[in-house]
């Protein structure tokens, strides 16, 4: 960073589809095939992760769900065995489609570990659409959200249509709870649907969410692949305006597709690097990597 300070002592991710991998593969925590690499993760005062689990294309809505039961315990029982606390690494559902029709499903959540989660992923399901559809939220869809606020469960937009994030951050606004964008780029930078407005992101900021930046490389630029500046790049445009709200969202073990040099959570470091080079401060760099997010989630719990 700026001269010889130091470098971010902390870590805090937005989305990881680590437990995903890691129950697909059959690997353990320390495997070189994870981008994100907990055992050796490089910073001093810790890390904090929220680790997705989503629901897999090809398998049923029951399917989904009993997988999310398995690879929940099973990531947690490897992390309890590697020595890592569970409050490092909370969970996210990343598309309900999984509780079918039944919203009591939602209520045991919680017990599981699961902070936050995400209605859609692709096309549209029993909640409304996400970012490949022009459709908003269903009724259904809007009694979901309304009870996973109820018991305490962050919503996270980050892959739905622009008419669904209207509709979770409406409801949001009326129960003055927070959401967050936890993997997602700046739609005025690269115009893909997956990305956010500064319209939307201003909401979120109001509301005092967090809008984490994907390293998702397709979403970062036009050009045919990124770089670890584009990432730097989506990360100020967002902190010039947002301040309090900017975070690192990541999708490691999500996406083959990372920006050149940034491929592991190895290479973080890097982009704190590139941070400085672009002007942030260090304070702006350490706000970034884990204080926004740290502030946020001890608000919530």
């Amino acid at each position: 960073m700026n001269g010889n300070s130091p470098l971010p002592r902390r870590l805090s991710l937005l989305h990881a589809d680590t437990p995903g991998k890691i129950d697909e593969n059959d690997l353990p925590l320390a495997s070189p095939a994870l981008a994100l690499r907990l055992p050796s993760l490089a910073f001093p005062d810790g890390f904090f992760v929220l680790a997705a689990i989503w629901s897999r294309a090809g398998q049923s809505d029951g399917e989904c769900l009993c997988a999310l039961y398995r690879t929940a315990l099973s990531f947690k029982r490897k992390c309890a065995e590697a020595g890592i606390p569970p409050e490092r690494l909370p969970l996210s559902v990343e598309d309900l489609r999984l509780i079918g029709s039944d919203l009591s499903v939602l209520d045991a959540f919680p017990s599981l570990g699961i902070v936050s989660v995400a209605p859609f992923w692709r096309g549209e399901n029993a909640l409304g659409g996400a970012w490949d559809t022009e459709i908003g939220l269903s009724d259904f869809g809007r009694a979901a959200l309304e009870r996973a606020l109820s018991l305490g469960l962050i919503p996270d937009v980050s892959h739905a249509s622009e008419k669904a994030t209207d509709g979770i951050l409406t409801i949001c606004e009326r129960e003055r709870k927070p959401a967050i964008a936890s993997h997602v780029g700046f739609f005025t930078l690269r115009a893909h649907g997956r990305n956010i407005s500064d319209r939307d992101a201003g909401r979120i900021a109001r509301l005092g969410g967090l809008i984490g930046i994907t390293f998702h490389a397709p979403h970062l630029t036009d050009f045919p692949r990124a770089g670890i500046g584009d990432v730097a790049s989506h990360l100020v445009y967002g902190f010039e305006r947002f301040p309090d709200a900017i975070a690192l969202g990541s999708d490691f073990d999500g996406t083959d597709e990372t920006p050149a040099g940034l491929s592991s959570s190895d290479d973080l470091l890097a982009l704190a690097a590139a941070l400085s080079d672009a002007g942030l401060s260090d304070a702006a760099i350490d706000a970034i990597f884990y204080r926004n997010a740290d502030r946020f989630f001890a608000r919530s719990e």
